[in-house]
C-alpha cells in the first residue's frame, strides 16, 4: 500500500512539473529533487548533444551555491554531471557533459561537453537561435606500453 501511494506521489509531481519548478528547489525531498534536475538537464543534453548523454552511469547532482559573477550574479545554481567510461573513451574533460541549472527557475542556462565546447542555452533562447547539436569528438587513447 505504501508504495501505491508512493507511485501515486511520485506520478502527481512529475506531471505537475511546472509548478513544482516554481517552487524552491531546496525544500524538495533530495530525492524527488535530483529526478527532477536530472530531467531538465536530460532535455537539454538531448537538444544540444545527445550522443554525450552515455547512457551507463547515472548523473551527478551538486548544489553549487551562487553564482559570483554575471546575469545571474547571487544566484543559486545547481550542476547536473553526466560521466563517462574513461576505459573505453577519451574527452578533453572528467565529464562528457554538465549542465547547470538555476535553481530559482529550474531553467537550465547552460550547457559544456567533454570536449570543452558549451553553449550558453539562456542566449540561444534569449535571441531564438538555432544551433547544430555538438557532434561527438573524443581524444584518440593512449596506445598500451608494450615492453
Amino acid at each position: 500500500m505504501k508504495k501505491l501511494i508512493f507511485i501515486i506521489v511520485i506520478m502527481h509531481f512529475t506531471m505537475n512539473v511546472n509548478s513544482l519548478l516554481s517552487q524552491n528547489f531546496e525544500q524538495l525531498p533530495t530525492k524527488l529533487r535530483d529526478s527532477l534536475l536530472i530531467k531538465i538537464a536530460d532535455r537539454a543534453v538531448e537538444k544540444y548533444g545527445p550522443e554525450y548523454n552515455r547512457g551507463y552511469l547515472t548523473p551527478i547532482v551538486k548544489f553549487e551555491g551562487e553564482c559570483k559573477e554575471g546575469d545571474h550574479k547571487g544566484e543559486s545554481y545547481y550542476t547536473v554531471t553526466y560521466l563517462y567510461d574513461k576505459t573505453k573513451e577519451l574527452l578533453d574533460q572528467d565529464f562528457s557533459a554538465r549542465v547547470v541549472i538555476l535553481e530559482k527557475t529550474g531553467k537550465a542556462i547552460g550547457i559544456l561537453f567533454g570536449n570543452s565546447h558549451g553553449y550558453s542555452i539562456e542566449d540561444i533562447e534569449k535571441k531564438g537561435k538555432t544551433v547544430e547539436k555538438m557532434p561527438f569528438i573524443t581524444r584518440k587513447m593512449p596506445e598500451k606500453f608494450k615492453y
